[in-house]
């Protein structure tokens, strides 16, 4: 099948921060079912709405395709270029990630423009259905041919890859005050008080304190690569399922990728977990920081019993998970 992938082929659209979760985890995936999959880079039209309608245009102009499948950021396509494409007769998808707190505003004006839309939130499908808009429930997943385990020992107690923000540091604080070594990875976690100033306050930001705090902040970004590694050789990985936007517990893409890479996944409350993995039995959630200090500690003094833990998430992830069988289920959905 011939599929035109409309995304930010690099993280938020900046080359500098290297390729997206987009690519690695989607179009890596497009091409690994075998299909002849071209780019719509999102980022390329210099930014801004309608930036990239151009692009589309061409690209579907050029490639034919049997469908075009986006994954939008932003506005860099107009709603009307998108429905222009669809209407024309190319089927088109859209995934839509973030609709407990964006379909207001977001996706009510796009979802009626593409064939087929693919949310990762079952609460707002009834809202799909009041806008006239075809939708069909998802989620996250792991990209198997990538999130694999890391042969060779483990090397650390507990890890957190992802930003600083909202309960994470408290997260951290907490296990560290117990003497449990934590690392962490991500944006921010190198960042202390006076870097903050440095880099927001006037003089000192226009005279290199802006550019100081980017730095700090990027220093503690791990790769796609060492992320991938650090899953698959730590013996617990902290998972919180806080939202980056609203503080309502969601499932992520961590979720899937942990145990794909046959991590022990230690993962914070979130709505219907459960239909997904077996708490207790193939990964293992905690309530609030007392409930996972107390598992942390038990996980780390029961290797026997972490591992059997991992193994099954890691079994369960292969069989059901993978974004393989997601984006097959969507294209049969659509009749592609």
């Amino acid at each position: 099948m011939k599929v035109v992938h409309v995304a930010h082929r690099y993280d938020y659209g900046k080359p500098e921060r290297g390729l997206s979760f987009e690519h690695y985890n989607f179009y890596e995936t497009l091409v690994a079912m075998g299909h002849d999959t071209s780019y719509v880079d999102i980022g390329a039209g210099g930014g801004g709405p309608g930036s990239a309608d151009a692009l589309l245009h061409a690209s579907v102009e050029r490639e034919r395709p049997d469908v075009v499948f986006c994954l939008l950021f932003g506005d860099e396509v107009s709603p009307e270029a998108l429905g222009q494409v669809t209407t024309s007769g190319v089927p088109t998808v859209n995934w839509f990630a973030d609709d407990h707190w964006r379909f207001a505003d977001f996706t009510s004006r796009y979802a009626p423009h593409v064939s087929l839309a693919a949310t990762t939130d079952r609460e707002s499908l009834p809202e799909y259905e009041r806008i006239g808009a075809r939708a069909v429930l998802t989620q996250w997943a792991a990209a198997t041919q990538r999130y694999r385990p890391t042969p060779g020992p483990l090397r650390y107690d507990v890890t957190l890859v992802g930003q600083v923000y909202g309960e994470r540091p408290g997260l951290v604080a907490a296990l560290r005050a117990d003497g449990v070594d934590v690392r962490t990875w991500g944006t921010g976690w190198g960042v202390r008080r006076h870097h903050w100033l440095l880099g927001t306050k006037q003089p000192f930001a226009a005279l290199g304190g802006a550019r100081l705090l980017s730095r700090v902040q990027a220093s503690t970004r791990a790769d796609q690569d060492e992320m991938i590694r650090i899953f698959g050789t730590s013996r617990v990985n902290l998972n919180p399922t806080e939202a980056s936007h609203d503080g309502v517990p969601q499932i992520k893409g961590r979720t899937f990728e942990v145990p794909a890479c046959g991590g022990l996944l230690l993962t914070g409350p979130a709505l219907h977990l459960e239909d997904y993995y077996v708490p207790g039995e193939e990964v293992v959630v905690f309530d609030d920081v007392d409930d996972m200090r107390a598992k942390a500690r038990w996980l780390l003094d029961h290797d026997d019993e972490r591992r059997r833990i991992a193994e099954a998430g890691h079994a369960r992830t292969v069989a059901e998970h993978t974004y393989e069988k997601r984006l097959g289920a969507i294209f049969a959905a659509l009749g592609a």
